[in-house]
């Protein structure tokens, strides 16, 4: 089955939350599109800053970041790609996207739509 995940959050809590989401769908064998819009664009891009707290801590001594689990995740095949429009919002570059390593490509809302075409559709 087709999965598509939209991301609107730079928050690193609802990147967690989203992460293990599609890591758990990409394990169960499923095909995973995450399309990366608003905020999130930051978080993607290299920009997101990581809050000092215990919760944060903890996280990063389980490995269970969200930057972790969405590499775990495209290791198993999960696709990341990038709201053009946001980017340009955020002043965001494509050479940003690849220096960070998470994203693939950088196009349109339409295009993920028509690539996840009749797949669930997810948005955090």
């Amino acid at each position: 089955m087709k999965v598509g995940v939209i991301l609107s959050s730079d928050d690193p809590i609802d990147l967690y939350v989203a992460g293990t989401y599609v890591a758990t769908e990409v394990a169960r064998g499923n095909e995973v599109v995450v399309f990366v819009t608003g905020r999130a664009v930051l978080a993607f891009a290299g920009r997101a800053t990581e809050p000092d707290s215990p919760e944060a801590a903890k996280m990063r001594e389980l490995r269970v970041t969200w930057r972790e689990l969405f590499e775990s995740a495209k290791a198993l095949g999960a696709r990341v790609i990038a709201c053009e429009t946001a980017a340009r919002i955020f002043g965001v570059g494509e050479e940003e996207f690849k220096t960070a390593g998470l994203v693939e490509r950088v196009t349109s809302m339409y295009t993920f739509l028509e690539e996840v075409a009749d797949g669930r559709l997810i948005a955090f």
